[in-house]
């Protein structure tokens, strides 16, 4: 037995510029839970596809051409006679979901509309469901329909019970909506949970959490298109995540502007009293004006611990047609530099250190929504349409707010697979995705992850995502709509993607992991490996007593050149602990150039639930608590309630990948917590490096016993 003691560093310290250290750890991932929902055939009634739905998804590429054909429908309502100018009706859709049941948040914003300006020219028009039980009478298993004007709330209408996350609902409402209180002006807000591109927004709860996914959002809007006379002024979603290009993509040729959130939203959302008094004060107003209101007023009305990682954003839809033209020809560069492995691996670190929002880590799962900006300036060096998709993102996004935790944040995200391997969920990428260059970066991605070892790769073409006219399709057509009917079956192109599991075979040494004279723990990749690995961060086990081994989580105290392909420890014994000395189970979240947000699964007075922090990367180190939240559901939404610390709740740690094992209760002193760096108990621990290659899968070295003592922390061979 060998021991080596180590040397020590402040913990996470800034590393060299020449170093680079990225960590997304991959261990398990979202299923996509809504996707298992049977459906029945309800757009079979009788017509063509085309008599049905003329989709907005109108985009093809012929293969060969440098430019998308993208063609929108527009409205061809007949407008009302007798409407007056300047008038205003919001439509919302407010599907409860758990949000009402267990916490009252829609009735809440309810009563801040209630609450707000009085007038004769501001209609708020509400549908209310989707909840098994709600705390006012605005809601029951039906769905009611008020009008909120003028300071007074009455229903209107009674309908019976139906599911939220059915568009013919969603058509519904807005059309008779359309036909009863038509105005000069118009929006419509979705309010609930989401999902982001993947599986959408508005969950029923009485309907095992059905959801509108994008194309349903799609059909809805199309069907409602036949009577709108305009386009709506706004379409917003009051929800987590749906601020992303694929759903803007869905809404250009049914509305103006879209405004949306990148990130998850607190449970309290938006503040009605403000927009709706602001409308009232300033009917003539732009939206533009308007959306600058509703943003800062979200910003303003957030509580403490939630305004840190928050953002809004206000998409002019208008230039979003160019936007994805530019991103086509960035997809087309970036698949075709992909294609050089060294070059795939550069552009997979660069993205993985791009602002993500939800959840993305091994505890939580992924939500894979990584911001657009971000990833177009990870590959910018090997794509001269970078500063297209820069200028053109920079005009689509007219105004943001965004908090310290996501300062780099560019307004619109895209989906990008962090961690996927998951049929189903690309599957459903394969309805929205933007063109089929990036469908098949993506493709190549996920058939990275079953790659056996070696040195051989197979080429890789995009021919999969051309039909046999050589023309790829976004237009509506039955194969695509059968992915939305029946079981909503799995594209057999992607049935690879469920046969592997999850290890990954690229990751190759010149030098296995070992600890050298210096008590450092190191590796060295070989080309072959460093062409192929994303990031490397540290996972440390503590070893009990009974010989029970329990995961402490990841640190980010490794150094990665991946030029020479050397990795080493940077371990000093300090780990995030509560006020009382308990260390914390942490999972990093998201680590970019400035700041490192971990997650940690607690008990919140009694209920299991996740603590979201986050460490500037500077000399200071500031840990901030930035809120306790309930995490990802199963149906394929992340939760956005922010639950508040008062003084006197108790939160006990969890422990081990499926935090089954708990610690002591720690009672809060106030209603801030306290999270700092206390020392590791004396005691025997485990030390490897996780290494996740540019497929999203993950490597677990062969581990070091690590000894923490009194004098010091030391290293060991055995």
């Amino acid at each position: 037995m060998i021991r080596h003691a180590k040397k020590t560093a402040p913990p996470h310290a800034p590393q060299p510029l020449t170093l680079l250290v990225v960590v997304v750890c991959v261990l398990a991932a979202i299923g996509l839970a809504a996707c298992d929902t049977t459906y029945t055939d309800q757009y079979n009634t009788g017509e063509t596809l085309s008599e049905r739905v003329e989709s907005g998804l109108s985009i093809r590429a012929q293969r060969g051409s440098d430019r998308l054909e993208i063609k929108r429908p527009e409205p061809i309502g007949s407008r009302p006679s007798g409407i007056q100018k300047d008038t205003w009706t919001v439509f919302v859709y407010l599907c409860g979901s758990d949000l009402e049941t267990r916490a009252g948040s829609a009735s809440e914003d309810l009563n801040e509309m209630l609450r707000a300006s009085g007038s004769k020219n501001v209609s708020f028009v509400v549908e209310t469901g989707g909840a098994k039980e709600w705390r006012s009478k605005a809601g029951s298993s039906q769905l009611h329909r008020f009008v909120i004007q003028n300071g007074s709330i009455a229903e209107v209408e009674k309908t019976k019970a139906a599911d939220m996350g059915d568009p013919n609902t969603l058509a519904d409402f807005l059309s008779w909506g359309l036909a009863n209180y038509p105005a000069d002006r118009m929006g419509v807000i979705l309010w609930d949970h989401g999902g982001g591109s993947i599986s959408g927004v508005c969950f029923d709860e009485r309907n095992s959490y059905d959801s509108l996914m994008l194309r349903e959002l799609d059909i809805a809007f199309a069907k409602v298109n036949t009577k709108l006379w305009q386009k709506f002024d706004f379409v917003g979603f009051d929800a987590c995540l749906m601020g992303t290009l694929e759903t803007a993509n869905v809404l250009v040729p049914y509305a103006d502007y879209m405004i949306a959130s990148q990130e998850t939203e607190p449970g309290t959302g938006w503040e009605y009293t403000s927009i709706a008094s602001y409308l009232a004060n300033n009917p003539a107003c732009t939206v533009e004006e308007l959306g600058k209101k509703l943003c800062d007023s979200y910003m303003d009305s957030l509580p403490r611990n939630a305004a840190g990682t928050a953002t809004l954003s206000v998409t002019n839809l208008s230039q979003v047609d160019d936007l994805i033209q530019n991103f086509y020809a960035f997809s087309q560069e970036m698949f075709e530099s992909g294609s050089d492995q060294g070059t795939l691996a550069a552009m997979t670190r660069g993205i993985q250190r791009a602002e993500n929002y939800g959840n993305n880590n091994w505890i939580e799962g992924y939500s894979n929504m990584v911001d657009l900006g971000g990833i177009v300036n990870a590959c910018a060096d090997v794509t001269p349409s970078a500063d297209d998709v820069r200028v053109s993102l920079k005009k689509a996004i007219v105004y943001q707010v965004r908090g310290r935790g996501h300062a780099g944040s560019s307004g619109l995200s895209v989906y990008y697979p962090l961690s996927v391997k998951n049929a189903k969920e690309l599957s459903a990428f394969e309805t929205v995705a933007l063109n089929p260059s990036y469908l098949s970066y993506v493709d190549r991605l996920a058939h990275g992850a079953t790659y056996n070892g070696g040195n051989q790769y197979t080429s890789y073409s995009p021919d999969t995502w051309y039909s046999n006219d050589e023309l790829w399709s976004m237009v509506l057509d039955e194969n695509t709509l059968s992915l939305l009917l029946g079981m909503r079956s799995v594209d057999p192109r992607w049935e690879y993607v469920d046969e592997h599991d999850d290890e990954s075979k690229v990751v190759t040494f010149a030098e296995e992991p070992h600890v050298d004279d210096k008590g450092v723990f190191s590796l060295q990749l070989d080309e072959h490996g460093i062409n192929n690995t994303a990031s490397a961060c540290g996972l440390v086990t503590l070893a009990s007593d009974d010989s029970e081994e329990l995961v402490l989580g990841e640190c980010i105290d490794v150094y990665a050149d991946w030029d020479t392909g050397l990795v080493e420890d940077g371990f000093n014994g300090k780990w995030l602990s509560l006020p009382d000395g308990q260390n914390l189970c942490l999972s990093v979240d998201e680590l970019n150039e400035d700041q490192v947000t971990y997650s940690t699964p607690i008990k919140l007075n009694g209920e299991a639930c996740f603590l979201r922090m986050s460490q500037t990367l500077d000399e200071e180190g500031k840990v901030t608590v930035e809120g306790v939240w309930r995490g990802a559901n199963e149906a394929g939404y992340v939760d956005r309630s922010c639950i508040q610390l008062a003084k006197g709740d108790e939160i006990v740690p969890l422990y081990g990948t499926d935090g089954s094992v708990e610690g002591k209760a720690y009672a809060l002193a106030d209603d801030a917590l306290s999270i700092d760096y206390g020392d590791l108990p004396v005691g025997r621990y485990y030390y490897s490096f996780k290494l996740t290659d540019v497929y999203g899968d993950h490597f677990l070295t062969e581990r070091v016993r690590l000894d923490v003592e009194d004098d010091g922390i030391y290293f060991v061979e055995e």
